[in-house]
C-alpha cells in the first residue's frame, strides 16, 4: 500500500489533525482558491502516495473536493459529518471544531474511489427507496450518510459517491432499516 498524504483546507485543520494524529502527512490546499502549485505538487507525487481528501462539511469545501479530483484524478477520501463538525457557537464549520475522537472514527473510514464508475446504484433506486424525492428523504439520506459515514449530501452527490465506493443496494438498505 502506498503512503498517505492528507488533503485538507487550511492551516487550521493541519494544526488539529496533528494536535490528533503525530505522524501524519498533510498539507493544506490553502482556502477555497486552492492552490495551484499544491495542486502541481500533489500531481507529481500520485504515484508514491495515496492522496486523501478531507474537506469541510460545507458548499467550499465540496468545491475544494471537486477540484481536486478533476484536477488530480483518482483521489481518495474522508468524509465529515456534517453535525460533529460545527464551532461550539454554532457560527463556523470544519474539521477543525471536530473533537478527538470524531476526528479518528472519521479517519478510520477512508474510501478509495474508483473514476470507473460501475453504477451500480441508480436514480431510480433511490426514488424507489424514497431516499429521494420522498417526504422523508432527508432523514432516510441523513440515517444513509451517517451509517456509512459519507458526508452531508444532496441526491445528485449522494448517487455520485455510492457508486464510486461502489457500496451496493443491500448495504443501503440496511443502512436506512
Amino acid at each position: 500500500m502506498k503512503n498517505q498524504i492528507f488533503v485538507v483546507e487550511g492551516k487550521n485543520d493541519v494544526n488539529r489533525l496533528k494536535s490528533v494524529f503525530n505522524d501524519i502527512n498533510v498539507i493544506s490546499v490553502n482556502g477555497s482558491a486552492v492552490d495551484s502549485e499544491i495542486v502541481k505538487y500533489l500531481n507529481s507525487i500520485k504515484d508514491k502516495f495515496e492522496i486523501v481528501v478531507c474537506t469541510d462539511p460545507d458548499f467550499p469545501g465540496l468545491k475544494i473536493r471537486n477540484e481536486l479530483e478533476e484536477k488530480i484524478g483518482n483521489v481518495s477520501h474522508v468524509f465529515l459529518e456534517r453535525h460533529k463538525s460545527f464551532s461550539n457557537n454554532r457560527k463556523k464549520i470544519g474539521l477543525e471544531h471536530l473533537s478527538k475522537d470524531d476526528i479518528i472514527e472519521a479517519f478510520s473510514k477512508i474510501y478509495r474511489v474508483s473514476n470507473l464508475l460501475e453504477n451500480n446504484i441508480t436514480m431510480s433506486f433511490l426514488v424507489d427507496n424514497k431516499i429521494i424525492g420522498s417526504d422523508n428523504s432527508s432523514n432516510l439520506r441523513k440515517k444513509l450518510e451517517e451509517s456509512l459515514n459519507l458526508g452531508h449530501t444532496n441526491g445528485k452527490t449522494l448517487l455520485k459517491r455510492l457508486n464510486q465506493i461502489n457500496i451496493t443496494e443491500e448495504e443501503i438498505l440496511e443502512a436506512i432499516k
